[in-house]
């Protein structure tokens, strides 16, 4: 057993040993991961396996070279010769927990779901069987908790999270993706712990001081939020959703801060240009700050990022009437008239 949990950690370490977590893979197809998605974690690979690893019944050292290759695939986001070859592997081997997990990781990627969860949870019996160390075990269970929400078994997910936060306390995949489960259910206090949680086991990690943060804003304990979105920008200055985070907030709280929220939120576009709540927010700002010519760009560019929502043509056309452009309003104030339409349509018809 000492033997396997060696192999299984230098498979996950390998695996991990790039900019973003395991929980990237996990995350990629489904845009779970907010603001934004993951790109592939690596530059490409070499996508050739040759001809004896693939043909030739794999023993010993080929087994190993030929797992390695499967997560290299993983990494590099090539998700059909990563399935490929944890199959291969599979058909010779079928008790081999570490394909069982890859060729999971691979499945969910391909949205074959359902096949996912079946190699995942048979890997979770036999490590469960063979008494698997918990951090191993942990390990695994976060990848059969995202395949669970992605069945909307949301309930199953979090049973799943919890018990892998209860094996592997410092888990830092397990406590972030409980953390998000959380949220999910609107459960802000228990997400809000988790996060914190999820940023003392790693202190410098972006993504968990923001989730808190916007945690803490959905819960109403405004004041510790823009705490933590302060604490996430002073971390990163370019990182954009901090900025957007924090200047939603200032914003918000209004008075002497919207200053403030302004810069914020200009510097959040000056690094991402297409972030729609940031030019939304923006825009809907210098509206009510009687700066509607500067509003227009930044609500034109909100009404193309997005533009089945109504709320960037209704602040459009705020913006135009402040400015005398009566022809422009009107062409707005129709455009949110049809989407409305559309949408009842739509309602009507389900």
């Amino acid at each position: 057993m000492r033997q396997m949990s060696s192999e299984i950690n230098k498979i996950l370490s390998f695996v991990k040993s790039s900019r973003f977590s395991i929980l990237s893979f996990l995350l990629l197809i489904l845009g779970t991961m907010q603001p934004g998605g993951f790109a592939p974690l690596y530059a490409q690979t070499n996508t050739n396996v040759s001809r004896s690893q693939t043909q030739n019944k794999p023993t010993g050292n080929d087994l190993d070279g030929l797992r390695q290759k499967g997560f290299g695939f993983l990494k590099s986001g090539n998700w059909e010769q990563a399935r490929a070859v944890f199959e291969r592997i599979l058909a010779e081997t079928p008790n081999d927990y570490l394909s069982l997990y890859g060729s999971g990781l691979a499945l969910f990627n391909l949205r074959r779901v359902s096949e996912a969860d079946a190699n995942v949870r048979k890997a979770i019996n036999i490590l469960s069987e063979n008494n698997a160390n918990n951090a191993v075990l942990a390990d695994f269970l976060v990848l059969s908790a995202v395949i669970s929400a992605a069945q909307n078994k949301n309930g199953a997910a979090i049973e799943k999270l919890e018990k892998a936060v209860k094996l592997a306390p410092e888990n830092f995949d397990a406590n972030f993706s409980l953390g998000r489960a959380y949220f999910g259910n609107g459960d802000f206090v228990n997400s809000a712990k988790i996060f914190a949680r999820s940023a003392e086991i790693q202190p410098d990690n972006l993504q968990a001081k923001f989730f808190l943060a916007t945690t803490l804003e959905r819960a109403g304990n405004l004041q510790e939020a823009l705490k933590q979105y302060r604490a996430v920008v002073k971390l990163d200055k370019n990182y954009a959703e901090g900025n957007l985070g924090l200047g939603v907030l200032l914003i918000n709280l209004e008075g002497d801060k919207s200053a403030e929220g302004l810069k914020a939120l200009q510097k959040a576009i000056s690094i991402n240009g297409n972030l729609y709540e940031a030019r939304l927010a923006l825009g809907k700002t210098l509206v009510k700050l009687n700066r509607s010519e500067e509003a227009v760009e930044h609500l034109k560019k909100a009404a193309e990022l997005v533009p089945n929502n109504p709320e960037p043509h209704y602040q459009l056309a705020l913006a135009y009437r402040k400015i005398g452009k009566k022809a422009e309003a009107e062409a707005e104030t129709e455009i949110v008239k049809k989407i409305h339409e559309t949408r009842r349509g739509v309602s009507d018809n389900q």
